[in-house]
């Protein structure tokens, strides 16, 4: 549900008319998110992907069964929510973005480079900071990130569809102070 606007940012996009609006949305979209997230029928990251010789697969008969449909570029534009079971409860831990979200979480769960699974490489660097090994992007390869993308292949995830850009990446930050998500962070490069 895409919040009214009139001031035009840009060609394609508007800023909201009124941004209380956009937080009452964000406060709708937070408690759904968490709703879904302690479901028993909420999937986990590996729960939505194929492995096979070798190549991991989009399942997407699951992927549609759960609303999450393609869109006419054959992807997902909107938020994706990882949730972490701790002691029998769902924690969201990351809030992310993306115009291309089928791809995004294969790369955290997957992705060979640092740079594509940032999740992954942000764990691997926070352990062995705790651990006192040099910490930068030479040394972490993708064998000491194996863990790490097979804990987040373990992550319940929730996917909502953001179609308005400001939206997502309002709602990005929103959620991710609502729920105190320990892995965002909003540091410029």
């Amino acid at each position: 549900m895409p919040i009214a606007t009139k001031i035009m940012i840009s060609k394609n996009e508007s800023y909201p008319e009124n941004i209380a609006d956009l937080l009452i949305y964000g406060d709708e979209v937070a408690k759904q998110i968490l709703t879904q997230l302690t479901s028993s029928s909420c999937k986990k990251v590996g729960d939505l992907y194929n492995f096979i010789n070798g190549k991991v697969t989009r399942n997407k008969k699951l992927f549609d069964e759960l609303g999450y449909k393609a869109n006419e570029s054959s992807e997902f534009k909107g938020l994706y929510i990882f949730g972490e079971e701790i002691d029998g409860s769902v924690i969201p831990v990351y809030v992310g973005i993306s115009r291309s979200v089928y791809r995004r979480l294969r790369q955290h769960a997957w992705g060979k480079k640092h740079n594509e699974c940032t999740l992954a490489y942000l764990k691997t660097r926070h352990r062995w900071k705790i651990e006192g090994k040099k910490t930068d992007r030479a040394t972490i390869t993708d064998e000491d990130m194996l863990p790490a993308k097979s804990f987040i292949q373990n992550y319940k995830v929730v996917l909502v569809a953001i179609q308005n850009d400001y939206d997502l990446y309002f709602l990005e930050v929103l959620l991710a102070g609502k729920f105190k998500t320990k892995w965002n962070s909003f540091r410029t490069h």
